[in-house]
């Protein structure tokens, strides 16, 4: 990832759980500082997955605002559920005692999908326990 001042070597990929996007669109989530100073500073695209914006738009009560981030870029969904069902279900069924819902096991296999992303999310307890390919830590940016 850039930071300021510093050139990028090479693109990241970024990849939004929807806690980055709710806290940036709620002005009373507690990550929301956080969340919106990055969805400024950093460029779109931000990609997601079909069932993170389901998420989204259950949490916030309307598709709306998601759907106008898609509209304008900001958004990209750069994931189908249908070719990768095999994987998600592995990953459905490994993480099973922690849980896992299917807005997750399809970000973590985004994250194994795209070899250099990060994904930016507020669910530090869940995305330090996931492994993509198995063993590999997922690189992650958490609020604090």
């Amino acid at each position: 990832m850039r930071r300021s001042g510093q050139p990028s070597k090479h693109k990241v990929t970024k990849i939004a759980d929807a806690g980055l996007i709710i806290a940036a669109l709620d002005r009373q989530d507690m990550h929301h500082a956080w969340a919106a100073s990055l969805l400024q500073r950093e460029s779109p695209p931000w990609l997601v997955c079909e069932p993170v914006l389901a998420e989204i738009s259950a949490s916030l009560g309307t598709p709306e605002p998601v759907l106008e981030m898609l509209r304008m870029g900001d958004l990209e969904i750069g994931f189908d559920l249908s070719t990768n069902s095999v994987e998600v279900l592995t990953l459905a069924k490994k993480y099973r005692d922690q849980k896992i819902d299917l807005a997750d096991a399809c970000v973590v296999r985004m994250s194994e999908l795209f070899r250099d992303s990060v994904v930016f999310t507020v669910d530090r307890t869940d995305f330090l326990i996931y492994r993509r390919h198995g063993r590999q830590a997922i690189p992650c940016v958490f609020p604090g």
